[in-house]
């Protein structure tokens, strides 16, 4: 009670601001910490991952690598590599670029390079949780600096998920076919394929919850202190991918309580807990302090008007087989429904389910239809595809039992009707699509753009961290109005090379957006550097100077 006491301290001692400059530093330290300790445990651990890989040396388990390294390929070389969710995904690629070289969390509105050096000057808090752009922080760290790096982490954490979906599985049933189905189920789904190419959040959201589902599972088994250690220090690292992620928490509370309570009254568990709590603390605080942004809301942002709408469009997804395979949902209920014995585990992964797919209902952008919100759906996928492995091996068994002459034919003529089903979905993989299409065009040429003029040179745009990612200098637009003398200053570091980047911002019909603009455009001198067209939007580079 007393950490939370802590919490409560400091929302109530300290502006929101203080608290926003306390976590821009202790979240990026608390990540890193939670994660060494993360493979502390798995280095405990070590021999019950030995012990698991080693079932399966027989011809049965080169199966399973083989769809690791096919759904890798799939989703790297035949889903188009592209941003889906324009700007998030640079800011996120920028949070990690900022956590790699200064150890900080958010993105950044101003900031520049020398000769190599990075500086972040003007960093802003972001209403998103770090997990992700942690993650991807990691990477640059090893690798450097490149929005590449997030595109391919996304598609080995998509094919490490296959893994997560079979353990699991396996370790409910016991069953290769069953385990094996189930993981090709979650590698088939188009609009998982289609996500694990871009650099958004989801596809980490749905691992680090599969990864803890497992955890538990794994726990609740064996009883063992070092997969309690592991579960306890998984769980906080998970709850800060996204938002939502949170909801495990509960879904690990009712597990407890429906398979195992009396573990809630042993000291080891409220022990550990302990070290839950502590590295839960700066994303408690991190939600309550976010809690008063819009979202892009002007009204309520959770509400159940929203709620029958987007119950028809997220149900009718799973059975109207056109973004969906929806035999994968007719073995999911399956799954569900039978058999009539053992009926528990069913119900906690149709209730993983129904807390990551039913959450959404009630958000004002919760519906799959509403932009590319469709990425919602993912966080859905792994329940579903255990679901549907649990009822293919139904299915099979019952095959088998009613006669044995097709046993050896019913897993692959099972396998063969899922693939089937999947080849109509290829074209919806391969497609860009028109979502988005401003915005993806004012990515592209905006990287082309800057090919244009001196690496050493000043960008006054909309849209930063897509710059500062590219290692490019550049400066939020609303500098050139509110702070004309940086600008001037700017102006004699870089020898008059400073440009104004008319964006995608600077063609949408929001007025606020457009204003800014215009702004610039009457207070500066342009000398057109570079322009584009796209149907009716233009996008360009201009060299700056008073007028």
């Amino acid at each position: 009670m007393s950490l939370w006491g802590i919490v409560v301290y400091i929302l109530d001692y300290f502006s929101k601001e203080t608290v926003e400059g306390l976590l821009q530093k202790w979240i990026p330290l608390n990540l890193k910490i939670n994660l060494l300790l993360i493979l502390i445990a798995v280095f405990i651990c070590y021999k019950d991952f030995v012990g698991f890989a080693k079932k399966f040396v027989n011809k049965s388990g080169v199966l399973l690598p083989a769809l690791f390294l096919i759904s890798l390929a799939i989703a790297s070389l035949v889903a188009p590599q592209t941003h889906r969710i324009f700007y998030d995904e640079d800011i996120y690629a920028n949070m990690g670029q900022n956590m790699a070289l200064k150890n900080q969390t958010g993105y950044c509105n101003y900031g520049t390079f020398e000769y190599g050096e990075y500086h972040p000057h003007w960093i802003s808090y972001n209403k998103q949780p770090s997990g992700w752009p942690f993650l991807i922080s990691l990477v640059f760290q090893f690798f450097g600096t490149d929005e590449r790096y997030a595109f391919f982490l996304n598609n080995v954490l998509f094919s490490a998920g296959v893994l997560v979906v079979f353990s699991i599985t396996w370790h409910l049933c016991e069953v290769f076919f069953t385990a094996f189905i189930a993981a090709l189920a979650f590698s088939i789904i188009p609009h998982n394929l289609i996500w694990a190419n871009t650099a958004a959040a989801e596809t980490s959201a749905g691992l680090l919850t599969g990864i803890v589902v497992l955890s538990l599972i794994v726990f609740l088994k064996r009883k063992k202190d070092r997969h309690l250690f592991l579960l306890m220090l998984l769980i906080p690292f998970a709850c800060q991918m996204r938002s939502e992620s949170l909801l495990i928490l509960g879904w690990v509370l009712i597990s407890i309580l429906l398979y195992s309570p009396r573990i809630l009254a042993e000291k080891r568990l409220w022990t550990l807990g302990l070290l839950t709590t502590v590295f839960l603390l700066p994303h408690i605080l991190h939600t309550l302090t976010v809690s008063g942004h819009s979202w892009g809301a002007e009204g309520d942002k959770f509400s159940l008007q929203f709620f029958w709408n987007n119950l028809y469009t997220n149900g009718i997804y799973y059975f109207n087989n056109r973004c969906f395979p929806v035999l994968l949902t007719v073995l999911a209920l399956t799954g569900l429904l039978y058999p009539r014995e053992s009926y528990r585990p069913r119900f906690l992964i149709f209730l993983w389910f129904i807390l990551f797919w039913g959450i959404f209902l009630f958000f004002y952008a919760g519906s799959y239809e509403y932009g590319a919100d469709v990425r919602f759906s993912l966080l859905s996928f792994m329940p579903l595809s255990i679901l549907a492995g649990i009822g293919a091996g139904f299915i099979r068994g019952k095959i088998v039992i009613r006669d044995n002459r097709y046993a050896r034919l019913a897993s692959p003529l099972l396998i063969l009707l899922i693939l089937a089903g999947f080849l109509k979905f290829l074209p919806l993989v391969r497609q860009v699509g028109q979502e988005a299409w401003g915005a993806r065009h004012d990515h592209t040429y905006a990287k082309a753009f800057i090919e244009r003029i001196p690496r050493r040179s000043m960008v006054l745009t909309q849209t930063p961290t897509m710059f500062l990612v590219w290692g490019q200098n550049a400066i939020q637009t609303y500098a050139g109005i509110n702070y004309p003398d940086l600008i001037q200053d700017l102006m004699e570091k870089y020898q008059g090379h400073v440009y104004f980047h008319y964006n995608y911002w600077c063609n949408v019909k929001s007025e606020r957006n457009r204003r800014l603009c215009k702004a610039i455009q009457s207070k500066y001198q342009l000398k057109e550097i570079v322009v584009a067209h796209e149907q009716n939007y233009i996008y360009g580079l201009y060299q700056m100077s008073f007028k």
